[in-house]
């Protein structure tokens, strides 16, 4: 059971902060169930009710990293090799599958593939897929939320962040 002012990641909503548990009726239902309520970090104006009772809603909910482990996650991110997957649809549907799973080192992998791309073909005068744009936003949105509530820092500092601790590690 997930406690109130918990912050936890919930799917492609990232960091979340756990506000309450409430008893409602939604849509059609006849029955009450009792519902997470959480409110994005980065957006406060956003509220989701998470039923306690359904394993498909609870499977989305992980724990943050503790900071200790999100320094060991960057410290081995220059070891990580982050090819290019050059079949545009196998790209895609596994990039889908990485934003799903939520696994942060997957993610990691995922941005440095993106971003290494992008700057390949930003080089030759071109831009990068729209849809490899958006899920490079999306992969970074997730580490961002993450890595800022965890470390206290705002998310505009975490990309700086983990290239100043790269350049450290290289």
């Amino acid at each position: 059971m997930l406690k109130v002012g918990e912050k936890v990641l919930y799917g492609g909503a990232g960091a979340c902060t756990v506000t309450k548990t409430v008893w409602r009726r939604f849509g059609e239902s006849q029955e009450e169930r009792e519902y997470y309520v959480l409110t994005p970090v980065r957006d406060g104006r956003t509220t989701l009710y998470v039923p306690v009772d359904n394993a498909a809603s609870q499977a989305k909910i992980r724990p943050l990293l503790s900071p200790e482990q999100l320094t060991e996650l960057v410290r081995s991110m220059p070891e990580e090799e982050a090819p290019w997957i050059a079949d545009e649809k196998a790209r895609q549907e596994r990039y889908k599958n990485t934003l799903k799973s939520g696994n942060r080192r997957e993610l990691l992998v995922m941005a440095k593939a993106l971003y290494l791309h992008r700057k390949q073909v930003k080089a030759m005068g071109r831009r990068l897929h729209q849809t490899d744009e958006r899920l490079l936003q999306e992969a970074e949105k997730l580490l961002c939320d993450e890595f800022a509530v965890v470390l206290g820092m705002e998310r505009g500092q975490v990309i700086s962040y983990l290239f100043e601790k790269r350049e450290e590690e290289v």
